[in-house]
């Protein structure tokens, strides 16, 4: 008979900071390997260290590209280090092919399975993106629907988040109605 796998919890040290955003605080968590997340939510996490002075070219790096990126322009996340210490192999595939997306441009689930080595893995793709925790860096909200409606974003503020950065995006600009909708 076939042992049950039992993953034993992963205890590592986590500095979290925080960083303005015109949406709220966002926070990110680093690790020794590096960018381990960034989200709105604030990190419920155990092992983080809430308001701890994190000082290092990743995270000056990082403020730097937030302030340009909620300005309207495009950033090279590609620079900043990331942990994939807890990515499954697919899961890396999805997340390494959908930062390739270009800024303002979308795709949809099921182009970004294809890309990732299965293009009838769609769903897969997007319970990869429903999991994402660095936001941004990997842009799950430039993923869309085959029909090109927006679906899920686990994000604050959902979907209206989702599409917000998208306009952000396409018009270099926030869009005028930005506090109606978020």
């Amino acid at each position: 008979m076939p042992r049950s796998k039992v993953s034993k919890p992963r205890t590592r040290d986590v500095l979290t900071t925080q960083h303005a955003s015109p949406l709220g605080p966002l926070w990110s968590n680093w690790t020794s390997k590096g960018l381990h997340q960034l989200s709105w939510q604030t990190p419920a996490s155990d092992h983080a260290q809430q308001d701890t002075p994190v000082s290092n070219e990743q995270v000056d790096m990082l403020d730097t590209m937030l302030q340009d990126y909620f300005e309207g322009k495009n950033v090279p996340w590609h620079d900043l280090v990331l942990d994939r210490t807890d990515w499954p192999p697919f899961t890396q595939r999805v997340y390494e092919h959908c930062r390739e997306i270009p800024f303002g441009k979308t795709i949809t689930y099921k182009e970004l399975a294809g890309l990732a080595g299965n293009e009838r893995a769609s769903r897969a793709v997007g319970a990869a993106m429903s999991r994402n925790q660095i936001l941004l860096i990997i842009p799950c909200h430039r993923v869309v629907s085959t029909s090109g409606n927006l679906q899920g974003y686990s994000a604050k503020g959902g979907i209206n988040t989702k599409h917000l950065l998208l306009e952000l995006e396409r018009q270099g600009q926030w869009p005028h109605d930005l506090f109606d909708k978020a």
